[in-house]
């Protein structure tokens, strides 16, 4: 196993402001599980019963419409959570599929030991008040370059704020995050090369 991110003890000891003794209990309540490249944290029409932090990996949450074309909504590598959200805190069934693009380590942990550990270390409830508007923040962005933006400007903006993305994820699905065929970007790459 590759040891805990420094981020994950930072976001519960820095941001949280959980002391050692409280750390080391909240960290009691992970499990470290390894996912393989290919193998699906979460598939829509489940309920998520959990969630995990990325320790190390990258994967692709997407959605399929009725005639199985997938759309991308965003990837996630270390330091972020994987999780069907809304459908952990309600109880329904979820929407969002979250495939490993990379072999995966993951700390997880269930949603009764997480909402145990929220009445036993109240400072958790921070989670809510602080990543909670983050992570909507995020998705309602990618919603309006989806509505505002074309798919060449999309594909810059990505080029100039998150080119981390493409040097590990397959072109495959950065078209699907575009939501344009491979073909095009394909073409659309080569024209902007020759632009240069």
């Amino acid at each position: 196993m590759h040891p805990i991110d420094a981020r994950f003890s930072e976001l519960f000891k820095k941001t949280f402001g959980l002391d050692n003794n409280e750390y080391e209990y909240l960290l009691s309540h992970f499990v470290h599980i390894e996912l393989k490249k290919g193998g699906y944290y979460h598939r829509a029409g489940r309920i998520s019963y959990s969630k995990a932090y990325i320790n190390k990996g990258c994967t692709r949450t997407f959605v399929k419409n009725q005639d199985g074309k997938e759309s991308i909504l965003f990837f996630s590598f270390e330091d972020w959570w994987l999780c069907d959200f809304a459908s952990f805190n309600s109880g329904n069934t979820g929407t969002f599929n979250t495939e490993a693009l990379e072999d995966c380590e993951l700390l997880e942990i269930t949603k009764d030991h997480w909402n145990m550990l929220r009445r036993e270390v109240p400072k958790l409830d921070l989670w809510y008040t602080l990543k909670g508007p983050k992570s909507a923040g995020a998705l309602l962005d990618r919603l309006s370059e989806e509505k505002l933006f074309s798919a060449e400007e999309r594909y810059l903006s990505l080029l100039k704020n998150k080119s981390y993305i493409l040097q590990r994820v397959p072109l495959q699905y950065i078209a699907a995050y575009l939501n344009i065929v491979p073909q095009s970007l394909s073409r659309m790459r080569s024209r902007l090369a020759k632009n240069k």
